[in-house]
């Protein structure tokens, strides 16, 4: 038996022989349990599935994968990364990450290693601030800002990811990888030859990138989300306020940097941040980078997110937004060549 690689995005329901391994795992880890559903909640280095229990439990599969390309990639994939990103983020007092209940290295139920969370209760940011007042729009922009404040407080002598349980020794470069595999090839290329972007809008961004690489890695090294999209931060509200419930996508977390995440929140793919909730979240925040870095952090985001290389919800809204996303980018580059930004 393998896992066949045909992965959805809208919680389609696993039947038969789809669904069987997970039922079996279920049987096993959870004796005396009964399974209601299992959904296929799609891939980002790994498969995760959704198993609605008896008494409306839900638990979720995280199935490792292989992944072709650079071992950095590769390393970001396993369960004992996100493991070792708990275990950061609660020594520091961030605790947002879903128990796990079960990690099975055995590959004789599912073919493959995984783990088995509870689900975390929890609203999206994106889908709170349709519902929500201003004013607690703002004060949910305020909690992001003071979370992620704290988590870029978390630094390491170097940038790059780890592999197994030894953050202290990350390896890689980031930021030279980020460029050669979103700016001049992936995303930047596929922009080009689909004709979304202009030989010399493409020209221009490479150019901008590759001017700019040692002034990027000039940089103190900070645990980052790399995900900090509005469909990955959870919230709810408390007594006289909100509190982030969990982060998903804990397997992108590396050490890099903050600017990085910033860019996510500032122009946040498949969204807007309104000018006000911007100013709610830095008076969480506090100090930020310079925004030139931010801006060009942000170029290749809209590469990557109108070339569909983000797992976002899919609505109508969002690709609405991913065929108008690229209108920005002259804008930015314009900001940062014109030595705007401060």
């Amino acid at each position: 038996m393998k896992l066949t690689p045909t992965f959805t995005k809208d919680g389609t329901l696993l039947t038969g022989a789809a669904a069987e391994p997970f039922e079996r795992a279920v049987r096993v880890h959870c004796p005396g349990r009964s399974v209601q559903a299992i959904r296929d909640r799609g891939e980002w280095l790994r498969r995760i599935v959704e198993a609605t229990l008896d008494r409306d439990e839900v638990v979720v599969f995280k199935v490792d994968l292989p992944h072709e390309g650079p071992g950095w990639l590769q390393a970001k994939a396993g369960e004992c990364h996100e493991r070792d990103v708990a275990r950061i983020l609660e020594s520091h007092g961030l605790r947002v990450v879903p128990p796990v209940l079960v990690v099975d290295h055995s590959c004789q139920i599912i073919p493959a290693p995984y783990i088995i969370q509870a689900r975390v209760g929890g609203t999206r940011l994106g889908e709170l601030l349709d519902r929500v007042s201003e004013s607690d729009a703002e004060a949910i922009y305020e909690t992001v800002g003071r979370f992620y404040r704290r988590m870029h407080a978390i630094h390491s002598d170097r940038a790059g990811v780890w592999i197994g349980s030894t953050p202290e020794e990350p390896w890689g470069d980031p930021t030279g990888y980020m460029y050669r595999a979103e700016v001049v090839e992936g995303s930047g290329r596929r922009a080009l030859e689909l004709g979304r972007i202009t030989q010399g809008m493409y020209d221009r961004a490479v150019a901008l990138w590759g001017e700019h690489l040692d002034y990027l890695r000039d940089f103190q090294p900070s645990l980052i989300h790399y995900s900090a999209f509005p469909w990955n931060i959870y919230l709810e509200p408390e007594e006289g306020g909100w509190r982030i419930t969990k982060l998903m996508s804990l397997g992108d977390v590396m050490w890099w940097e903050p600017a990085y995440d910033l860019a996510c929140l500032q122009y946040p793919p498949y969204g807007d941040a309104r000018p006000a909730h911007w100013r709610a979240l830095l008076r969480g925040y506090g100090l930020l980078p310079e925004r030139r870095r931010i801006l060009l952090y942000a170029v290749m985001q809209r590469f990557c997110a109108a070339m569909g290389a983000y797992m976002e919800p899919r609505t109508a809204r969002g690709r609405a937004w991913a065929v108008r996303c690229l209108e920005d980018v002259e804008g930015f580059m314009d900001e940062i060549g014109g030595g705007r930004c401060r």
